[in-house]
């Protein structure tokens, strides 16, 4: 990650003006992606800005329900089912489906199917990869300190997930400087902003 960069604290108003004003890749939907390490705040920014649409225009998916667990999350498979299951067919006005991760089980449940919406989130590590790029209108991007984040999910989720969390720290890092997540967001936010 480029430390020298300084990040901007957008405001969600500005946020939302620019989802409502910049050029759209598709005439049937409006596409975001909200990236960044894990605790940075990706969820809430998500949840602030569904809440500034009607209800039912928005769909927000997140990562962790297409995770095929810890090990086999950032792979071909989530690529696959972003571009082939969600985004490609919103981009041609038709229903989106998915089978949601249930992390108990360890297995994908049955397929989800929603309607397309006039506003589709992504929400989650994963979401701004260079495969959705083509896709979506805006990548933005939350920056966090790595400890800052840790502990928010710690918080969040449970101390027991510690060990699991900092081998994902190694795991997401590695996903963002080869996909270049950072450094190819169109809005660049600080995490402590929405928190």
């Amino acid at each position: 990650m480029a430390k020298d960069k300084k990040v901007a604290s957008t405001s969600l108003s500005e946020i939302l003006e620019r989802i409502n004003t910049s050029p759209r890749k598709s005439r049937f939907t409006s596409a975001i992606s909200i990236d960044g390490p894990a605790g940075s705040g990706k969820t809430t920014l998500a949840r602030q800005i569904s809440e500034n649409f009607e209800d039912g225009s928005v769909l927000t998916i997140h990562m962790d329900d297409l995770y095929n667990g810890w090990e086999d999350a950032l792979t071909a498979q989530l690529t696959r089912t972003l571009v082939n299951q969600i985004l490609a067919p919103a981009s041609q006005g038709k229903a989106v489906g998915y089978r949601k991760y249930d992390w108990l089980s360890r297995s994908f449940g049955d397929l989800i199917s929603h309607p397309c919406p006039t506003l589709l989130i992504l929400e989650g590590v994963g979401s701004g990869q260079r495969a959705t790029r083509a896709f979506t209108d805006e990548l933005i991007w939350i920056d966090v300190e790595v400890e800052v984040g840790l502990q928010r999910v710690l918080r969040r989720d449970g101390d027991y997930l510690e060990t699991e969390m900092r081998i994902w720290q190694i795991r997401e890092q590695a996903h963002f400087e080869s996909e270049n997540t950072r450094d190819c967001a169109t809005i660049r936010v600080d995490g402590n902003f929405f928190i």
